[in-house]
């Protein structure tokens, strides 16, 4: 399950929320959506709800880095097609990072003030209408995305903050093809206790598109204050290709098969990726 509480108006109410509106087509609230399909707003009825969508096989799958500190930074999705999905239309892909443990307070909160609210939207890395995606095959295939986002310390507290992502229908009912839910990775820098900021960041390795007909991309990320190499190697251990890491590079690989592509940090911290090349 993936939660998200969005707000038609108000102080929460903010671009986000009514992309999310005006996708749905919802003009009154409090409206329930259970993966897309609208349920009753009766707390009884969610479990039975939760169970009949469980009953639906999922062939999306996902990988999600996010690299940045509590100012902000870049999330990366992966998004594997199992098998041809067999849907017509577009398919689009949602993400927002949502904050807990929030105390609404003021007037403009109405009967919600004093409450402690959950899955509050913040930011949103994809944009408020979320991005398209197309899956062709040859099946697993996977898509890549990314986005930049931003965060306001002073406001977000860095411990609460989670990643809410969805792949679904783009139109008719919205069916969710699969959802994801995380904690915002702390990994990357988050806020010490005396609400500093540490220096530094995490080391980051993604590589696309996967498969690939030969030519890809790698984007790597190294710590601050260090350096990095990206080797790519074949399956005997051979180099086939190596240049340093911290940004983005191309690699042309001419001989179909898997590749194994690894960042070594000048800290000792090792990133493996693999992909697969075929024609």
């Amino acid at each position: 399950m993936a939660p998200l509480y969005l707000f038609y108006n108000g102080p929460y109410s903010n671009a986000f929320c009514s992309g999310r509106f005006s996708f749905y087509g919802v003009t009154g609230t409090p409206t329930v959506k259970m993966d897309g399909f609208t349920v009753s707003s009766t707390p009884s009825s969610y479990p039975g709800s939760v169970n009949n969508r469980l009953a639906v096989p999922s062939h999306v799958d996902f990988d999600i880095n996010i690299v940045g500190n509590a100012s902000g930074g870049i999330g990366y999705y992966s998004i594997t097609a199992e098998q041809d999905l067999g849907v017509s239309g577009q398919i689009k892909v949602w993400s927002v990072i949502i904050q807990d443990d929030f105390i609404a307070s003021g007037a403009g909160w109405g009967g919600y003030s004093g409450m402690e609210m959950r899955w509050m939207p913040v930011a949103w890395p994809l944009g408020t209408q979320g991005q398209v995606v197309t899956f062709s095959g040859p099946y697993p295939q996977t898509v890549h995305l990314m986005g930049n986002y931003t965060l306001d310390p002073s406001q977000h507290i860095f411990d609460n903050l989670n990643v809410v992502t969805f792949v679904q229908l783009g139109t008719g009912t919205r069916e969710v093809l699969n959802a994801n839910y995380m904690d915002l990775p702390d990994t990357a820098a988050g806020i010490y206790e005396d609400h500093t900021l540490p220096v530094g960041g995490s080391a980051f390795l993604h590589v696309g598109p996967n498969p690939s007909s030969g030519t890809f991309s790698v984007t790597s990320v190294v710590p601050d204050g260090q350096t990095g190499t990206v080797s790519v190697f074949d399956l005997s251990g051979r180099t086939v290709q190596s240049f340093s890491g911290g940004g983005v590079s191309n690699a042309v690989i001419e001989e179909t098969g898997l590749y194994f592509v690894r960042l070594v940090t000048s800290g000792g911290v090792v990133v493996n990726r693999q992909i697969a090349v075929v024609r």
